[in-house]
Formats: structure tokens, C-alpha cells, sequence
């Protein structure tokens, strides 16, 4: 269970409050490549194999079921859930690597990547490649942001965020 005490609590205020007043125009811009990374890669993969992550499809069914609450969910929970576990709570507590942080990034986004296409894994679904890759690129992006933003955790949450929104606009 991750426990985030009155310490912790503070920093993330203080984070949030150096993003919006620095680099938010350069977080917009990473987001809006990112996301046309995910768009090419959906894309690419949807074509080759007519086909999206069960992950995809659950969201998609719940948004058509429950709009508001699923939309809160997926644009505001889970990037700040999702960010604090792989990055504030695993790429930073995994001290054994802390002089391979190439290694321990690509280690963390393919577990990254493995967390969200779960069901196409265990099942040994091929098709699922296009969205690793996916998952992988967009962790790796983020947690160098991470890294070069000396560990804020709000950058990757805002582009995280901004990234849901706008994938599930786009896929109304």
C-alpha cells in the first residue's frame, strides 16, 4: 500500500505549483508528441491486426456506460496513481540501480507496459507488440522528464493526464 505522509504531501504541492509556473509549455509540447506517437502506434497496430488491448476495450465500455465517473478516473486517478507506484515509488526505491538508470527505465517500462496489456500477455497474444511498444515509449519519455526535472513527479502526471484526456476524446 503506498502511504504518502504530510511530507511528501507538501513536496507534491510545491511540484505542482513549479510546473504550472515553469515548463508548461514544453510539458504541453511532450504531451502533444507523445500523443501522436500513441495515435501513429494505435493506429498501425489497429490496422495490422484489427484489434485493441482488452484495457482499451474495458475503458471504452465503461465511458459508454458511465461517462463522467469513468472520465474522472481514467484523466485524474489513475495517472496519479499509476505515476507515483512506477516512478516515485519503484524507479526511486530501487536503489540497486541507481548507477544504471538507462537499465532500470527500460526494466520499469516494460513492467510499465506488461501492467496494461496483462490480458493480451497471459493469453500469448502476438498482437499486443504495437501496444507494448507503446507503453514502453511513453514511459521511457516520461521518466526522463522525470529524472531531468530532478525527480518532480508532477511533470509526468501532468502529461500523463493530459494524455488520457486527450485518447479518450478521441476515441468518443
Amino acid at each position: 500500500m503506498i502511504r504518502i505522509s504530510r511530507k511528501e504531501f507538501d513536496n507534491i504541492i510545491e511540484q505542482i505549483n513549479e510546473v504550472l509556473d515553469t515548463g508548461a509549455f514544453i510539458t504541453a509540447v511532450v504531451t502533444f508528441m507523445i500523443f501522436a506517437i500513441n495515435i501513429a502506434l494505435t493506429f498501425l497496430s489497429y490496422t495490422l491486426f484489427k484489434q485493441t488491448t482488452v484495457n482499451n476495450n474495458i475503458i471504452s465500455m465503461l465511458y459508454s456506460k458511465h461517462p463522467y465517473i469513468t472520465g474522472l478516473i481514467v484523466i485524474l486517478l489513475l495517472p496519479f496513481v499509476e505515476e507515483i507506484l512506477f516512478k516515485a515509488q519503484i524507479f526511486k526505491n530501487t536503489k540497486f540501480l541507481d548507477n544504471h538508470k538507462v537499465i532500470k527505465t527500460i526494466i520499469i517500462a516494460l513492467l510499465f507496459a506488461c501492467f496494461h496489456c496483462i490480458t493480451e500477455i497471459v493469453t500469448l497474444n502476438y498482437k499486443v507488440i504495437i501496444s507494448m511498444i507503446n507503453y514502453i515509449l511513453f514511459y521511457s519519455i516520461t521518466n526522463t522528464i522525470y529524472i531531468r526535472s530532478n525527480y518532480n513527479i508532477m511533470k509526468p502526471i501532468a502529461i500523463h493526464m493530459l494524455l488520457n484526456a486527450l485518447s479518450l476524446i478521441i476515441s468518443l
